[in-house]
């Protein structure tokens, strides 16, 4: 019987490519956010009916979480090229930081549809990044 090794890369950059991937993904859904979501911010941003001061509250909301999507790309992607321990703590922050956009949509979705999970399905966007972080160690 022949018994065949399970090869597995032992340098520090063959762990990268989950980072590498993650770092493509949240870029991905920073260019969903900025130039796919206008059927939701443009009857906000124009409504007659909401207070001025509850529109321009949206309008810093959505440039904050733009900002910070943006920023998530940028560290998974310098997590990738940094040397391992100096990376950990961005990882964290940037585990903590997906987490927080799944817990937050998934529980906003049950608060208001219920069981219609799938009805604001922005949370299922960051559950890849859930699993690809922690494979880069």
């Amino acid at each position: 019987m022949s018994s065949t090794a399970i090869i597995t890369p032992t340098t520090a950059a063959g762990r990268r490519w989950p980072l590498w991937t993650a770092a493509a993904l949240a870029a991905g859904i920073t260019g969903l956010h900025l130039f796919g979501t206008s059927e939701f911010v443009d009857p906000l941003l124009g409504a007659d009916d909401l207070d001025d001061s509850v529109i321009q509250l949206f309008r810093a909301l959505w440039h904050l979480c733009s900002l910070l999507l943006a920023a998530l790309a940028v560290a998974l992607a310098w997590a990738a090229r940094a040397e391992r321990t100096a990376a950990r703590p961005v990882l964290a922050l940037a585990w903590f930081i997906a987490a927080a956009f799944t817990c937050v949509f998934f529980t906003v979705n049950v608060a208001a549809f219920g069981g219609a999970v799938f009805t604001l399905p922005q949370w299922t966007l960051f559950v890849p990044l859930l699993v690809l972080i922690p494979l880069s160690r």
